[in-house]
This record gives structure tokens, C-alpha cells and sequence, in this order.
């Protein structure tokens, strides 16, 4: 697909911004490799959560992270979109450590470890990689998201012990 100019400002090709797409995608499997079994392991070690309470606050976040995907895909460099996209890459990463460093110190397998370790962690690599050598975002901008990705991930473990 070519550029489209939206209003006044040109926006960048589809095919060259697909790597936005990453934290939506790993999302989605990450949420559907936990929905069978996090409820009840998070209930085991941190508070009490059920399985339609898992649906009921990841269905509005996954939205949420599309939603953020599909606007840097528009955006394709800089601003606050790049930014968020970054940032929840970023975070599915932290919670990959989450997930490994769970399943070690509790010696129980932590639902959401596979796809942590072999979907989440390789994505953030290739995209911070591709977001870095295709100037999609500055120096300024990848600490910024770095940043609110680790505050965004502490607070989702936090809510476990609600």
C-alpha cells in the first residue's frame, strides 16, 4: 500500500509500519495462552480473581492496545502513538520476566510462560530492533516508553493482589 494523505499530513505506508502491530498480536496470544488457567493460579498466590473477571479487564485492554497499535501504524514515526505502541511492547516484555521469575520462585508453572518466553520477549527484540534502525522513534521517545512500559507492567502485577 502507498501513503495516504489524510487531511494535510501524508501517512506512511502500510507494509512499512507493520511491526506496530506486534503488541496487539502478542496480546492476543498471550491473553488466550492464560485465559484457561491465570485465574485460578493468580487466586493461589495473590488474591482472588476469576476467570470472567480476567475476560471482563482484558477484553477492554486488548481494544485498548489495537486501538494504540492502529494509530502508530497511522502515525509511522514519532508522537505520543509511537510512543504507546513502545510502551506496551515494552511491558509485554517485563511481564514475560514476570511470568519466568513466577514460575521459578513458586515452582509452579506460571500461566503464560510459553508464550512470554517464546512470543513476547522475541517480538520486543525485533521491534525495539526495527523501531531504532527505522528511525520510527528518538532516543527521548524509547526512554519515555521504556518507562511508562515498566510502570504499566508493575501495575499490573500490583492489581493481583487486589
Amino acid at each position: 500500500m502507498s501513503a495516504v494523505n489524510e487531511g494535510s499530513r501524508e501517512v506512511a505506508p502500510i507494509g512499512g509500519v507493520l511491526p506496530f502491530l506486534l503488541p496487539f498480536g502478542v496480546y492476543v496470544l498471550h491473553t488466550l495462552e492464560e485465559l484457561p488457567g491465570f485465574a485460578a493460579w493468580a487466586t493461589r498466590h495473590f488474591g482472588p480473581e476469576t476467570t470472567g473477571m480476567f475476560a471482563a479487564y482484558h477484553i477492554p485492554l486488548v481494544l485498548l492496545v489495537l486501538a494504540t497499535s492502529w494509530r502508530a501504524v497511522r502515525q509511522g514515526r514519532h508522537g505520543v502513538w509511537v510512543v504507546l505502541a513502545t510502551a506496551f511492547q515494552w511491558q509485554f516484555a517485563m511481564n514475560a520476566l514476570f511470568h519466568l521469575g513466577a514460575w521459578v520462585a513458586l515452582g509452579e508453572y506460571s500461566p503464560g510462560a510459553v508464550t512470554a518466553s517464546v512470543v513476547s520477549l522475541p517480538a520486543t527484540a525485533v521491534y525495539l530492533a526495527w523501531i531504532r534502525r527505522e528511525g520510527r522513534a528518538d532516543t527521548r521517545e524509547i526512554a519515555l516508553a521504556l518507562l511508562l512500559g515498566t510502570l504499566i507492567a508493575a501495575a499490573a502485577v500490583g492489581f493481583l493482589f487486589l
